[in-house]
């Protein structure tokens, strides 16, 4: 449902006149069992002003207040800005020069009052909704942003597609932020098939990862990750609070030598440099996922990601051609662009 014009802001501001004696108007029956239903259409479709609306359905103004903003939670109302708008900015236009990308969102700065991972997750989830198309096979990696994107993603009817997961299990990954969880709710709002990589991420050792990737299921479903033209990922960094060390993929000791050859980010399990040079080492080995090289194979390949603790690892990322599409909060933009 389309946001509603402001033009009648202040009228709903204004209480009904007084001596207002007109009887009330019969009410439809069909409607009282979703009165969210009926309020959030009058006022954003028919722009009835609060005060009529409760005239109407016989109930006070605050009660309509109420009703709205239930709707509002529930998602009975869907508030979109277009997304093409926020690629037009000089911000954004200056990012897709400078990395050569299709597209770049930057939405603007809020002034801290929420986390950049929920904000860029809706704004992606917007994108991704105008940029999606029946029979799309779409790789989903995990993260924070990326199951805020899932979150706030609009139900739409793609039963010709597929979305894949492109990184094995994490053995701890908090609630809702692994990748088996994050593509099966983008493909439940898809109406799509859900296509799971049936293994964990990191293996012990190299001889056991070799013996499972010939594995005639597992060669499956890496030529499924291998048909993906678009990719979903978010941007990690290396830093001890990364969610790639929350999620158990690999510890902070472990991640030394990453660190030390000067890794700034990690896509998918896989680090690389401030110039995007993918950082090769013995996690590498025993790791069963998309790798950087894949990651640059797919067509478009849409990274969601901001905060400025993030500039290093988004800033390597676009250096290394990893991304076609960006979506990022101005602070971040800013930093980024301060970097060239």
């Amino acid at each position: 449902m389309a946001p509603r014009s402001r033009t009648k802001d202040k009228a709903d501001r204004s209480t009904a006149a007084d001596g207002d004696n007109r009887a009330p108007l019969p009410r439809p029956g069909e409607y009282l069992a979703d009165p969210l239903l009926w309020a959030s259409w009058l006022y954003h479709h028919d722009e009835m002003t609060q005060s009529q609306i409760a005239d109407l359905m016989g109930v006070s103004r605050a009660t309509v207040v109420n009703y709205l903003q239930q709707a509002r939670d529930l998602h009975y109302i869907k508030v979109v800005v277009r997304p093409e708008l926020l690629n037009s900015i000089d911000l954004a236009q200056q990012i897709k020069h400078a990395f050569g990308l299709t597209e770049c969102m930057v939405i603007p700065f809020d002034g801290g009052m929420r986390p950049p991972s929920e904000r860029i997750g809706r704004a992606g989830a917007q994108y991704l909704d105008q940029i999606l198309m029946n029979g799309d096979v779409l790789g989903v990696a995990w993260g924070r942003t990326v199951l805020s994107l899932a979150e706030n993603l609009p139900e739409k009817a793609m039963p010709d597609s597929c979305v894949v997961q492109v990184i094995g299990s994490q053995r701890s990954a908090y609630d809702g932020f692994t990748a088996e969880e994050c593509v099966a709710f983008i493909a439940r709002r898809l109406h799509a098939r859900s296509i799971n990589l049936h293994a964990p991420a990191a293996l012990s050792n190299a001889a056991l990862r070799d013996a499972l990737m010939r594995e005639p299921t597992i060669q499956e479903q890496f030529a499924r990750i291998r048909s993906c033209n678009k990719l979903l990922f978010g941007v990690c960094t290396v830093k001890a609070n990364s969610l790639v060390f929350a999620s158990g993929l690999i510890s902070v000791d472990e991640s030394k030598y990453y660190i030390s050859n000067g890794a700034v980010g990690v896509i998918a399990g896989r680090f690389y440099d401030i110039e995007g040079n993918w950082l090769r080492g013995t996690m590498d080995d025993r790791m069963i996922g998309i790798t950087l090289d894949d990651v640059r194979s797919v067509p478009t390949r849409i990274a969601a990601a901001g905060g400025t603790d993030k500039t290093d690892a988004i800033l390597g990322a676009l250096r290394g051609g990893y991304v076609t599409a960006l979506i990022t909060d101005e602070p971040t933009a800013r930093n980024i662009l301060g970097r060239l």
